[in-house]
């Protein structure tokens, strides 16, 4: 019971400090940079992303090119208003980026 609640405790505590890899939360101005921040799963995703964009960008014969998607995508995400957009739009943009 000890370890559970150990293991809850610690849990908790990281999701209350969740850190998008992407950017310092310190800074985080728009509803979606706040929201990543505060949501862990949000956070997770931004991670994930980041490890999608690096792989491809990795992989791409045109850097340019990915780097004019990314911010066109990034623009587009911004304008999301609640989680569940910033969150499909991080799935739909994960996918994208598969080889």
């Amino acid at each position: 019971m000890f370890v559970r609640v150990l293991g809850l405790t610690v849990l908790a505590a990281c999701a209350s400090t969740a850190q998008a890899v992407s950017y310092d939360c310190q800074k985080a101005k728009t509803f979606t940079e706040k929201a990543i921040c505060q949501d862990p799963e949000l956070s997770a995703l931004d991670d994930e992303l980041d490890s999608s964009y690096q792989a491809a960008e990795a992989r791409s014969k045109n850097p340019k090119a990915l780097k004019k998607q990314q911010m066109k995508w990034l623009s587009e995400r911004d304008t999301c208003q609640t989680n569940n957009c910033v969150k499909k739009s991080y799935q739909k943009r994960i996918i994208d980026l598969e080889p």
